[in-house]
């Protein structure tokens, strides 16, 4: 009997589970790359990543606060469909207490350097963190809100920053 004859039938040779293995294996670093691009990321920026959005003090007007929920009125709708537009992350609402006699919300984002404005006018992001303010429409008579506060999805963040955490944002180190 020949070495041929012997090996059991439906059994795969060596070079062929070899095969097999290395296309599984290069399938799963393509899926992996396609989620995770930039992995592992930058250890210059690594800090970056592993500060909590929590820590972000944002600059808010005295007769101004933060909340999770607001009245649908047409701020919050426009405000919403900016933030969908730009694949955002609902955080909070910035709501102002309305008054004849109290003057306009004035925010510091221009006076703090760690906030940077955005290419999008009364678009302010610090971190992960970013507050949209209406720039296409003033804010309707009546409306308590002013303002959104989101945040970017962390994959985007981690291309953003990329090569760029000692440039311009190292301010946020």
């Amino acid at each position: 009997m020949t070495s041929e004859s012997r090996r059991p039938v439906g059994r795969r040779s060596l070079p062929s589970r070899l095969i097999v293995w290395l296309l599984f294996g290069s399938l799963l670093i393509l899926v992996l790359w396609m989620f995770f691009p930039l992995w592992p990321p930058d250890p210059r920026c690594a800090a970056m990543l592993v500060l909590p959005e929590e820590d972000t003090a944002i600059p808010l007007p005295a007769n101004c606060t933060l909340n999770a929920e607001a009245p649908s009125d047409d701020m919050v709708r426009y405000l919403e469909n900016e933030r969908k537009r730009r694949g955002l992350v609902f955080k909070k609402w910035i709501t102002c207490k309305t008054s004849s006699q109290m003057p306009k919300a004035v925010f510091g984002f221009d006076q703090d350097s760690r906030w940077l404005s955005s290419y999008v006018p009364l678009t302010y992001q610090f971190r992960r963190t970013i507050v949209i303010l209406p720039y296409a429409r003033p804010i309707p008579e009546g409306s308590a809100v002013v303002a959104e506060v989101c945040l970017m999805p962390k994959r985007r963040y981690i291309s953003q920053i990329a090569g760029e955490c000692n440039g311009k944002f190292a301010v946020w180190k």
